[in-house]
């Protein structure tokens, strides 16, 4: 009987609120999701902190305890993860660009003349294409 009413009481939780930039955590390390699921948060030295934008069509979610970061989307400007620092990628947008991660941050390095745009080379390289 006592289980029971045990796991009515966890039912009856209400989920915890999302975590925001700057607010207390003791996990360090851990990812989560803003509340807006377009952000990845990253507990470091007891404050979450961006870890990464999440601007892909799946944005930020969490499944079981790991916290997923669609990128796909991400463009110009928004937030790269440490992880990726000096990684290239095409721009989403029309892939005129190519970006990358530099200082936790999309940018520009090459812009390709039109009619090309950013591709994979046969060497598996971004170029203009």
């Amino acid at each position: 009987m006592r289980w029971s009413v045990f796991v009515l009481l966890l039912l009856g939780c209400p989920a915890a609120p999302a975590p925001s930039v700057g607010a207390p955590c003791t996990a360090e390390n851990i990812g989560r999701c803003d509340a807006e699921g377009t952000t990845l948060l990253q507990c470091t030295n007891g404050t979450f902190r961006v870890y990464a934008d999440c601007r892909g069509p799946k944005g930020c979610s969490v499944t079981a305890d790991t916290a997923d970061c669609d990128t796909s989307g991400n463009s110009v400007g928004d937030r790269c993860a440490p992880t990726s620092e000096g990684k290239v990628r095409c721009d989403p947008d029309g892939g005129i660009n190519i970006l990358r991660c530099l200082d936790g941050g999309l940018d520009v390095i090459f812009e390709c003349p039109p009619p090309s745009i950013c591709g994979l080379e046969d060497g598996g390289a971004l170029t203009c294409i």
